[in-house]
């Protein structure tokens, strides 16, 4: 069997050659019914270019997630498209900024999910932001986990929606913790958005103070979150005490199923 669980720690698995070489260290999970291979670490001596093709073969319809850019470059060259680039980030939650003040009238409401949250992510997330356009799919799975807990609870007290002054929902900011795609147990900070008509406020770093403090509270040691390549949130967080930890890089491998793709002209064989 080509993926195999790690004999050391059976939370990892192995993708091994057809002769019986392990090319590379990963972890396998489901995420809302898509399947991942995340943290995939080329193993010592590996050749990319024969780990990617094993993993074109053997991993065929996982999204493959690494920090390895020699991995995505033979992936790429291969044809496939890097489907994102971002950087994990973590806050040590050592120096906490006051809770911010917000203008009469807004206030930080109880965490959930409504209608007039969704209209105002749809707003926000277009066609041009670097995370994509905001799909009905991605409030169904708010929705489950409020419902359902699946695939992991909110974390309350670090979650909350800003109000406006007619009572309606402008933003919030969405963590779970601890999670476990993370090696450490910290919070993570799912999403954090403010619709455009309430940008430019302060807003946005009141819901992130929000976050950071109600994560302490819930006696978690760190915040982590992703943040894509382009996202303007990045100096957000910067200011915010958040540090860099790792590159994660991303390629949907195609399912045994999907036609070919082409090699774009100008693209290095």
């Amino acid at each position: 069997m080509p993926v195999r669980p790690h004999p050391e720690d059976l939370a990892d698995s192995l993708l091994v050659a057809d002769d019986g070489t392990a090319l590379a260290r990963m972890t396998i999970r489901d995420e809302a019914g898509n399947r991942i291979a995340a943290k995939v670490s080329p193993l010592p001596g590996t050749v990319r270019s024969r780990l990617a093709e094993q993993a074109r073969r053997d991993l065929a319809g996982f999204r493959l997630e690494t920090s390895d850019e020699g991995l995505v470059a033979a992936l790429t060259a291969d044809g496939l498209q890097l489907r994102k680039a971002a950087t994990e980030m973590r806050h040590g939650l050592d120096q906490l900024p006051d809770p911010a003040v917000l203008p009469a009238g807004w206030s930080l409401g109880s965490p959930g999910w409504d209608d007039d949250l969704a209209g105002e992510l749809a707003a926000t997330y277009g066609p041009d932001h670097p995370d994509g356009r905001w799909r009905d799919g991605h409030s169904e799975q708010i929705r489950a986990m409020f419902d359902h807990g699946d695939p992991v609870r909110p974390l309350l007290a670090a979650s909350a929606r800003l109000v406006d002054p007619d009572g309606r929902s402008t933003g919030h900011v969405l963590c779970a913790g601890p999670v476990p795609w993370t090696d450490d147990a910290c919070a993570w900070i799912l999403n954090l958005a403010v619709a455009p008509r309430a940008q430019g406020c302060g807003f946005g770093r009141a819901l992130l103070t929000h976050a950071l403090r109600g994560a302490r509270e819930a006696g978690l040691p760190a915040v982590g979150l992703s943040v894509t390549d382009g996202n303007p949130a990045r100096r957000s967080y910067d200011s915010a005490g958040f540090r860099p930890l790792a590159r994660v890089l991303s390629v949907c491998l195609p399912a045994a199923s999907d036609p070919p793709l082409s090699v774009p002209a100008g693209r290095p064989s």
